[in-house]
């Protein structure tokens, strides 16, 4: 397992040696060493990083270990971000978040996403499922086309699906596409016009999300 780095003075930040040349993730963490782990993946936007899930970390912390990598490239991660359409295949950013929790020392873990990360999350799912026990989504960027050709149906993992009702990036229809698709999906629509509603209504969400973590 490699080295995994703690900053002087910040012991909610750990550092894994993970990225090519040495490079370092910088992952976010909360909560008790002990509890059950929870991955938490941001999404892709330019200025987006691990506090995607600020609001949620404290309230997360509670029941689990959590950790809120920021991708390469993105906030305290070195490395270079996607160039080019075919740079997005969630392959590489599939290969960065089961490299940290191998790192972590983490068997198995709940993943959440939002956005973009929400499609990482799936496609982890769906690429080593022994390693995720359950899914929580928040307007996750799925392609349509995925959906449809029942790319998903294969998700055996329980998830929890998060949509703002007025979301000017992915209309809530994909949402409840989504949802038909997944085999054992919740689907809750929050109010407002946002892509994040984990942000816009936190306690409503934090309350939704942790009732989902802590059921069995």
């Amino acid at each position: 397992m490699a080295s995994i780095r703690r900053a002087a003075g910040r012991p909610e930040s750990i550092y894994l040696p993970i990225l090519p040349a040495e490079g370092e993730l910088h992952v976010r963490t909360a909560g008790r060493p002990a509890s059950p782990p929870l991955l938490l993946l941001h999404g892709s936007g330019p200025d987006v990083t691990w506090r995607t899930w600020e609001p949620q970390m404290e309230a997360f912390g509670q029941v689990r270990r959590v950790y809120a990598p920021d991708w390469p490239g993105w906030g305290e991660s070195v490395g270079q971000r996607p160039v080019g359409p075919d740079e997005w295949a969630p392959g590489a950013f599939v290969q960065v978040a089961l490299s940290c929790i191998d790192t972590l020392d983490v068997a198995q873990a709940s993943v959440g996403g939002v956005s973009f990360g929400g499609y990482i999350a799936l496609e982890l799912a769906l690429a080593a499922p022994e390693r995720v026990d359950k899914l929580l989504l928040v307007d996750a960027a799925v392609p349509l086309d995925g959906v449809e050709a029942g790319r998903y149906a294969l998700v055996t993992q329980p998830v929890c699906l998060f949509w703002a009702d007025q979301d000017p990036l992915i209309p809530v229809q994909r949402g409840r596409t989504l949802a038909r698709a997944l085999p054992h999906c919740e689907l809750h629509i929050l109010p407002g016009s946002t892509h994040w509603p984990q942000h816009l209504h936190p306690e409503e969400f934090n309350e939704l999300a942790l009732e989902f973590l802590k059921r069995k």
